[in-house]
């Protein structure tokens, strides 16, 4: 009862937003503005994934459990997963609110660099950016999965030089911003089916002493039917 109340409360703010908040036209009413190409659908979302270490891989693509392999590792792989929701914006701000309705889940296989590991120590002592991409990507939203497109790869970086996103001394933990975009294909199902477009995420994630962690995504996915 009291989380059908509060997405109650939710939807009645959002629709007082969007009831006030509009550019005004000439003749007095609300207006939306929108400069985007009739031809392209943007969906916006929240993923809340967990996930943990889960492999990783040689120079020669084999795959290891040891991280100190003689192979001479180079990546960790780290599988997520978790649901996606549909997100809620103020239209006088363009500032995510929040989430009330689940829209999708998603599966993926980031891939980073064992630089990461300096994440448990000194950030000052890490370069400003860290690379990441992923091995596997599966993201369904409205009934329609999506993959990453080959030869169009997530190009990932995080950001330790912009320092926590938390202050560790009040939450005890080190959240890191990461943010990358991939070209994107949409199965043949569902809301999207048969788009092409990019996605981008932009979010953080923080890692636990075992380097378990917890991770938001903001997602943006820009769509279009593809030109025959």
């Amino acid at each position: 009862m009291w989380n059908h109340s509060l997405r109650i409360s939710a939807c009645a703010v959002a629709t007082l937003f969007v009831s006030t908040a509009y550019a005004v036209g000439g003749n007095g009413k609300p207006q939306v503005f929108n400069p985007n190409s009739d031809a392209l659908t943007i969906t916006n979302s929240i993923s809340d994934v967990t996930g943990a270490i889960g492999g990783f891989v040689c120079p020669d693509g084999t795959i290891t459990g040891d991280p100190q392999d003689s192979c001479g590792v180079q990546t960790i792989l780290y599988p997520i997963s978790g649901p996606v929701y549909a997100t809620m914006v103020n239209p006088s701000t363009g500032e995510t609110m929040g989430a009330v309705q689940e829209e999708g889940n998603v599966e993926a296989t980031p891939a980073f660099d064992v630089s990461f590991f300096g994440l448990a120590g000194d950030w000052s002592q890490l370069p400003a950016t860290l690379p990441w991409t992923m091995k596997e990507f599966q993201m369904s939203i409205g009934g329609t999965t999506f993959t990453i497109i080959d030869g169009m790869p997530l190009t990932g970086r995080a950001f330790p030089g912009l320092g926590p996103v938390e202050d560790p001394m009040v939450t005890g933990t080190l959240a890191l911003r990461m943010a990358g975009c991939a070209g994107v294909q949409a199965d043949g199902e569902g809301r999207y089916a048969n788009k092409v477009g990019s996605l981008c995420l932009n979010g953080t994630f923080t890692f636990e002493q075992n380097f378990d962690g917890k991770g938001v995504s903001n997602c943006t996915i820009v769509l279009h039917d593809p030109v025959q």
